[in-house]
């Protein structure tokens, strides 16, 4: 991130995210930090002021993201809240009544509740016409769901969950319908984390839902509108989930060219080498590429033209250079890299983990080729 872009948002902005930073290099401890990220508007950047948000737009939003990461050095955290803003709060902005922004977005724009998107489930997850949870009326005009989910990000914790459910059988277009559902919903029962490589202090978790009762109320979009709630959500996650990674790398980076010119080799610092000094240009290159697109993804949704072709190459694209950059990176401390204090192989976990969330590399190349007419 630039001086210049953080400027171009005005002195407000640029003093606003100076002490961003400032809070971030402290390193928030999760147990406070959502309340405090929400204190200071980080989780309501890209809402409009009209809904209750600071309506800085995407581009603050991303930046705020990147600028999180890099100081703080956490990968779990900033991923969390990307994953909020990104799959349940755009969708309740989009597609919530007053009522829903006053029950759920409030809450969740000012960090005093946590959001959980759960649309994945053990058998299906790009193939949406083979998700089975499912939702029935019932003779009081309330929904009984009935299924489980899987890989659910924030699941364990999480105060409201955004639930897809089949409610017709058919094409997913009109067959799928979204649901809020509040921890603690009789029949909901959410599951404990799922221990995994990457990404620590994520929450993953499964969820069971066992004729779990949802009021009408609590139905987002219309019947049979679960589909355009999850392209709304995808089309948002994909382009923008991986913000924090462009702080990753930039901490990254920086560590690994203090340590090439701190530490000498034949006595020479190791900067000095070319086959170092290439690979910390190609690092600089993934950096340079992937946050280029991505910003440029982000002032084309602050100009309200984000499709789902730029969402796709967005997500691809800086995933595939945060794998290059962090194929590099073990190379510069050699076998040091096996030590926890480098965080190149934690680095290189979270790197393997970009490629499948939001949809896996080959699904955001299928989506690009269909864009292409191919």
């Amino acid at each position: 991130m630039t001086t210049h872009q953080a400027a171009a948002h005005g002195a407000e902005f640029a003093d606003w995210l100076a002490g961003l930073r400032a809070w971030a290099g402290k390193c928030p401890d999760e147990s406070t930090a959502w309340r405090e990220a929400g204190a200071q508007g980080l989780l309501s950047l890209a809402v409009p002021e009209t809904a209750g948000g600071a309506g800085a737009g995407y581009e603050a939003a991303c930046l705020a993201l990147e600028a999180f990461a890099e100081e703080s050095g956490l990968s779990g955290l900033p991923f969390s809240m990307a994953a909020q803003m990104w799959a349940c709060q755009e969708p309740i902005l989009e597609f919530g009544s007053e009522a829903q922004h006053a029950r759920y977005l409030t809450p969740l724009t000012s960090g005093t509740a946590v959001g959980a998107f759960a649309a994945t489930e053990y058998d299906s997850g790009s193939d949406l016409l083979s998700l089975r949870t499912r939702a029935e009326r019932d003779g009081e005009g309330r929904w009984r769901l009935d299924g489980s989910k899987t890989f659910v990000t924030n699941g364990p914790s999480a105060d409201v969950f955004l639930i897809l459910a089949r409610t017709a059988e058919g094409s997913a277009l009109s067959g799928l319908t979204a649901f809020l559902v509040p921890r603690g919903t009789p029949g909901l029962r959410p599951g404990k984390v799922i221990e995994k490589t990457g990404l620590e202090g994520a929450q993953l978790g499964s969820l069971l839902l066992d004729d779990c009762v949802v009021d009408d109320a609590d139905r987002l979009g219309g019947t049979g509108g679960g589909f355009a709630v999850l392209m709304h959500a995808m089309r948002h996650e994909r382009a923008f989930i991986l913000a924090p990674t462009l702080g990753l790398m930039a901490r990254a980076l920086g560590r690994a060219l203090d340590h090439t010119r701190s530490r000498s080799q034949f006595g020479q610092p190791l900067s000095s080498y070319d086959t170092i000094r290439r690979r910390l240009v190609r690092m600089h290159l993934s950096l340079t590429s992937a946050r280029e697109l991505l910003y440029a993804t982000a002032r084309a949704a602050d100009r309200n033209s984000l499709d789902h072709g730029r969402s796709s190459l967005t997500k691809l694209h800086v995933s595939t250079e945060f794998n290059r950059f962090c194929q590099e990176l073990p190379d510069l401390y050699g076998g040091y890299a096996l030590l926890p204090e480098t965080g190149a192989t934690a680095l290189l976990a979270d790197a393997v983990a970009s490629r499948y969330y939001s949809g896996t590399s080959d699904m955001q190349m299928k989506i690009i080729a269909e864009g292409l007419g191919l």
